[in-house]
Parts: structure tokens; C-alpha cells; sequence
């Protein structure tokens, strides 16, 4: 789980998470995005299909492009937006309990 915290008016002090805008602004929805996520360092990340395309061959999107579409959540609220798209909480919390690997 990420130490950086983020102040959320539903759930107050969390850790952050990243969303892109589309998931963000549409969830919950009747119309299905797609839920792409990961978990980097003990944050946790989302996109839909579309920002999904515009990652590179190893699945990384561009800096510029992360900058411009995703925004910071708490992670209760990722827990929230994971749920509505099919994702246990059990995968979440079995990501976020993998060990970081350090500098190699």
C-alpha cells in the first residue's frame, strides 16, 4: 500500500491511487470501459480501453499522456470503481502485499 496519503471528502486521509479521467468521471456506469489495473511501488493504477491503447508494447503509457489523463484518488474509492468493474478486493489486497523490488 502506498505511504503517500490523499485527503478524500467520502473517506477522509488514504492512500492514493490513479484513475484515468474516463474511469474517474464514468464509474458506476452502465456502459463498460474496461478495468485495466496494476499495482507499482504499493499504489494502485487503472485505465479503460482506451487509454489501454495507447501504451507501448511493454504495457507503459507515455509521461506526458499519464499527466494529462489520469487523476489522483483515494484508495477506498479505487476499491470502489475496482468493484463495479469485477475486481475482488482480494486480488487488490494480494498486489498490494507483493514485496517492492528495490534498486538493481
Amino acid at each position: 500500500m502506498s505511504d503517500n496519503l490523499v485527503t478524500c471528502d467520502g473517506h477522509g486521509s488514504q492512500p492514493e491511487s490513479f484513475t484515468c479521467v474516463h474511469l474517474a468521471e464514468s464509474q458506476p456506469s452502465d456502459e463498460p470501459i474496461g478495468f485495466h489495473w496494476h499495482c507499482d511501488e504499493g499504489a494502485l493504477f487503472a485505465n479503460c480501453d482506451a487509454c489501454e491503447a495507447e501504451a507501448d508494447d511493454d504495457g507503459f503509457l507515455p509521461d506526458d499522456f499519464f499527466e494529462a489523463n489520469f487523476v489522483m484518488i483515494c484508495r477506498l474509492c479505487f476499491v470502489a470503481l475496482a468493484g463495479v468493474n469485477d475486481v475482488a478486493l482480494e486480488a487488490i489486497e494480494q498486489a498490494e502485499a507483493q514485496p517492492v523490488a528495490g534498486p538493481q
